[in-house]
């Protein structure tokens, strides 16, 4: 994925992937129209002018290359905004854009089950309170907002933390239900009732 921040786990770039095409890009499709459009317009030009050069190089009638290069760059340019990338978060994106991706990403992460949500931390579900906590307290650490080492980074920091933040409060709301020698991810289970032959008095 371009622009991705080494250090991420694949659930975490998985979950990523999936709300940006499922939840927020139909959100901002309107929004971007017009930002799809000029990329278009510009690459198109851009590529025009190389096959120009190309066909005015070559001596060729009719600008083949440059018809065929301003097809392909118009194209190029509507596609590549549509591919989730952090740095379009960090430097394209306006503040209402910004805002629609982290309330997304919150939103989902509140709601994955308890083994996606450890997933998104690099846990498996035999991981203990304890391991959670510790987890919780690095990742919280690493991507407060206040810890962006620029404003240009504080977008990126703020969409992590918020959707880490949602995730450890489901996977609390769990830990609440069970006693604390749990592993994290394993349910109690009730013990299963066996019948029993009843006795019978020997005459």
């Amino acid at each position: 994925m371009p622009g991705t921040s080494t250090g991420d786990n694949e659930a975490f770039r998985r979950f990523v992937r999936g709300v940006w095409e499922h939840d927020v890009t139909p959100l901002l499709r309107g929004q971007r129209a017009d930002q799809r459009a000029r990329t278009a317009r510009a690459t198109g030009k851009a590529a025009a002018a190389t096959g120009l050069f190309v066909d005015s190089l070559l001596g060729l009638k009719g600008r083949p290359f440059a018809r065929f290069m301003t097809v392909m760059g118009a194209s190029l340019g509507a596609i590549l905004p549509d591919v989730w990338d952090w740095n379009w978060l960090r430097e394209r994106a306006n503040e209402r854009q910004r805002e629609v991706v982290a309330e997304q990403m919150r939103r989902r992460a509140a709601e994955l089950t308890e083994a996606d949500a450890l997933a998104l931390f690099g846990l498996s579900t035999t991981a203990t309170r304890a391991e959670l906590r510790e987890v919780w307290h690095e990742f919280s650490r690493r991507w407060h907002p206040d810890k962006a080492p620029d404003d240009q980074t504080r977008p990126e920091y703020h969409v992590r933390f918020v959707t880490y933040s949602a995730a450890y409060q489901r996977l609390r709301q769990g830990l609440r239900r069970r006693p604390p020698a749990r592993a994290v991810g394993v349910a109690l289970k009730k013990r299963p009732q066996v019948w029993r032959a009843p006795a019978v008095a020997i005459v």
